[in-house]
């Protein structure tokens, strides 16, 4: 057997072994039953249904960073396989970093102004978790300002200015351009590699901002829905406050320490927040843990079957070249 199968099999059997490990692992910590014996099965559905048009998204979010690093055509088939490793190479590691690894699947594209799009892709997928998060705070009960109308009424003008300043920055991406070139001109002048990296974001126009704002925003809410969808499945709450709930559980997951895969700070913010508005801790949980199990799990056991294709392709391509 030679080294670039053994490399294959190797990848297949770790990623396979580490998704079998932390599957197991997680199901110990919610109750089966609960899920089993209360669940709505309508609102499960439509969540699942959701996970298309969510790795849809992701996969038009990339492919639209991946050509802007790439002078010739980037097959759709490259994109979507760097779309499932990515979600894999996040699930593996802490704070989901490991999802700038896919940008490894692209061939064409020069990978180092790849990595800037990738990293300034990641700042824009948490521009709307803090513009909803922020405007969901001042709805939650039971919290230090419920019984004041004033630190509502404060708490309410500090999202609206959080909001505003955040799709300023957003929409002007001369921001990332400027702290780059900084960087480039003054710490990192002497690095020819960076200065690559910097090409990524010179070509960044406030165009491109707003589309790239835009797919952000519209994930960010088919996430969201199908947490609230979860979330209903299991618990006794209406539209409104399922979807508070959640945008404030996801941005309070956003600022926690990292774990492996977000796991366990998912499941714990949304036990905390939801138990706010006194929906069982069980109930949460289990939501929190279905939506994993439906847009990372499935997308990254798919992935481990991708993984000899990646290497296929590149080993075809480098032999092509020789």
């Amino acid at each position: 057997m030679d080294r670039s199968r053994i490399i294959i099999y190797s990848v297949k059997l770790l990623t396979a072994a580490a998704l079998a490990w932390i599957v197991i692992h997680n199901i110990e910590t919610v109750e089966l039953k609960y899920i089993v014996r209360n669940a709505d099965v309508s609102f499960i559905i439509f969540a699942a249904a959701l996970l298309p048009l969510n790795l849809f998204l992701q996969y038009r979010k990339w492919k639209y960073l991946a050509v802007k690093a790439s002078e010739e055509r980037i097959p759709d088939k490259e994109v979507w396989i760097s779309v499932f490793l990515g979600i894999a190479f996040g699930f593996l590691t802490p704070g989901r970093i490991g999802e700038l690894g896919k940008l490894f699947a692209i061939s064409q594209a020069d990978r180092l102004k790849l990595l800037s799009l990738g990293i300034i892709e990641k700042i824009y997928d948490v521009f709307p978790v803090l513009i909803f998060g922020t405007l969901s705070l001042p709805f939650l009960p039971h919290l230090f300002f419920s019984g004041s109308v004033m630190m509502r009424y404060n708490l309410m003008m500090f999202a609206i200015v959080i909001s505003v300043l955040t799709y300023f920055i957003a929409v002007h991406p001369g921001l990332f351009r400027t702290i780059f070139f900084y960087l480039k001109n003054t710490v990192l002048k002497k690095s020819a590699g960076f200065k690559r990296f910097c090409e990524g974001a010179k070509d960044l126009r406030r165009r491109d901002a707003g589309v790239i704002f835009s797919l952000s925003t519209l994930l960010f809410i088919v996430y969201t829905s199908q947490f609230a969808l979860l979330v209903m499945s299991f618990g006794n709450t209406d539209v409104f406050h399922a979807f508070i709930g959640v945008w404030a559980a996801v941005l309070l997951k956003t600022f926690l320490p990292l774990s492996l895969g977000d796991i366990g700070v998912r499941e714990g913010t949304a036990a905390f927040i939801f138990g706010l508005m006194g929906l069982k801790i069980e109930a949460s949980v289990s939501a929190a843990f279905l939506l994993f199990v439906i847009n990372i799990l499935v997308p990254s056991a798919v992935s481990v079957f991708l993984v000899p294709f990646t290497f296929i392709s590149k080993r075809n391509r480098l032999s092509s070249e020789g």
